[in-house]
């Protein structure tokens, strides 16, 4: 009990720091708890979203292969040409999935 005290008391200290009153103590802990209600959820939120840029975000995305790749060839994923590798032949034309990025080179395999 004794914390909660010497909070409360901070808390006042800090409102006659910035010229507020004892009376603005219950509106500044509404808003103080109303703060984390909502900050804390949207930010462990965040933390499992999938990654989305850099080599990981390229992992699992899906576009279609511009020239044959036997086993090399290019790809347009992203709005962006791209140089890939597949272990089996890809015919031109073909949706590709990105499976590894090794540097400006991307490991695809064709989508089912």
């Amino acid at each position: 009990m004794g914390e909660f005290t010497s909070l409360i008391d901070l808390l006042v200290a800090l409102l006659r720091l910035f010229g507020l009153e004892e009376s603005a103590i219950f509106p500044a802990i509404a808003l103080l708890v109303l703060f984390f209600i909502i900050a804390v959820p949207i930010g462990l939120l965040s933390q499992g979203r999938r990654v989305t840029t850099g080599k990981a975000g390229m992992v699992g995305e899906e576009g279609e292969a511009i020239t044959d790749l036997a086993p090399g060839g290019k790809v347009y994923i992203h709005s962006e040409y791209w140089n890939a590798v597949a272990r089996l032949e890809i015919q031109k034309g073909t949706k590709v999935r990105v499976v590894a990025v090794d540097g400006m080179t991307l490991s695809v395999e064709q989508v089912s």
